[in-house]
């Protein structure tokens, strides 16, 4: 018994570190979108695109090994748990993936027409915010940090939402004395978003290391 009690928890610490490496996948493909937003970089927005493609198969792959290990091991309790997680936040991570490349389809969509730099800036400030804490949360997750932990992770997401909110009535005004500036700012509305709701799934990410961590699911949103 014992000796397969160690097997499961060499199984669950291996998906558990398959989900940091596909969230390092995730949290890079961000970076390049914030890189390609700051840079009005086409070229950089197609690589992106293409990207997604190793992001959704990885998040397969990993969906597999989890049904497989639930079957093969059956496994009880916090491995239980954790391994139940890791099924969850492969499909939140290949969503946030998507936001990475949404920016950059937004960004292909808008061809050569450059961005206000100070809507561009200030919507960085808000996904970088978001990807720390995508960044913190995978940390708590992987590394089985306690409740606590696992809670401190999000403490930035009212401030995303604050930035964000700066940022939709700031180019909501823009909008309002240029009608022709619509569609540069429904794009900018729509990139915004995408970075805000990299922070609500981070959120998601905490919740199940609390969950793995105490057995309990929290609202943390």
């Amino acid at each position: 018994m014992s000796e397969n009690i160690n097997l499961v928890q060499r199984r669950r610490a291996q998906l558990q570190n398959a989900v940091g490496d596909l969230g390092k996948l995730v949290i890079d493909a961000l970076n390049q979108s914030v890189t390609c937003l700051s840079r009005h970089d086409l070229e950089l927005a197609e690589r992106i695109i293409e990207g997604d493609t190793q992001i959704n198969q990885q998040r397969r792959v990993l969906e597999q090994e989890c049904l497989v290990t639930l079957a093969a091991y059956k496994p009880a309790g916090a491995d239980l748990r954790a391994i139940g997680a890791c099924m969850e936040l492969v499909s939140e991570l290949e969503r946030i993936g998507d936001y990475a490349a949404d920016v950059a389809r937004i960004l292909r969509r808008a061809g050569e027409t450059r961005f206000p730099s100070e809507s561009v800036e200030a919507i960085v400030e808000v996904a970088a915010d978001a990807i720390a804490m995508l960044g913190e949360t995978l940390d708590a997750f992987t590394c089985g940090s306690d409740e606590q932990s696992a809670r401190a992770s999000i403490a930035r997401e009212d401030q995303v939402d604050r930035n964000e909110q700066a940022v939709i009535e700031r180019v909501l005004t823009m909008m309002r004395a240029d009608p022709d500036f619509a569609t540069t700012g429904t794009y900018l509305l729509w990139i915004v978003h995408n970075y805000e709701r990299v922070a609500d799934r981070a959120t998601n990410v905490a919740e199940r290391a609390v969950y793995v961590a105490c057995g309990e699911t929290p609202e943390l949103g």
